[in-house]
């Protein structure tokens, strides 16, 4: 059986082949199953939501570090998704002291009126 733990990032199917992508939220190991709080999934109306899942579908995802400008975005993301102001705060913080120690490097100009998000959509 796959040791999981609270807060562990996962992958899993659940019992209606919904592709899950997630964190775990808690573990009932005597009944080999997990709740996962869905973060992305192939399934847009149960993103969001607590799924059951069996620990025999999980797989953990490996831990990366959040030492880039983009990583940290990607994880704001996630936390204003969850709308935990705590957590985003935390993570803005990591995120300007990140931009002081490349603050060397200046940014591309971009023209006023026009910005490139990160889904890398062209906006005017």
């Amino acid at each position: 059986m796959l040791n999981v733990a609270i807060g562990d990032w996962v992958v899993a199917t659940t019992s209606d082949d919904e592709m899950v992508h997630g964190y775990v939220e808690s573990v009932a190991g005597q009944l080999g199953i997990a709740f996962v709080k869905v973060i992305a999934s192939d399934q847009d109306e149960i993103i969001g939501h607590h799924m059951e899942v069996k620990l025999a579908t999980i797989k953990k995802l490996p831990v990366r570090g959040w030492d880039t400008d983009e990583s940290i975005r990607s994880v704001i993301d996630v936390a204003l998704s969850l709308k935990d102001e705590k957590w985003f705060m935390e993570l803005t913080e990591t995120l300007h002291a990140i931009q002081a120690k490349t603050s060397s490097v200046q940014p591309t100009q971009v023209a006023q009126g026009f910005f490139k998000n990160r889904l890398g959509v062209d906006q005017l």
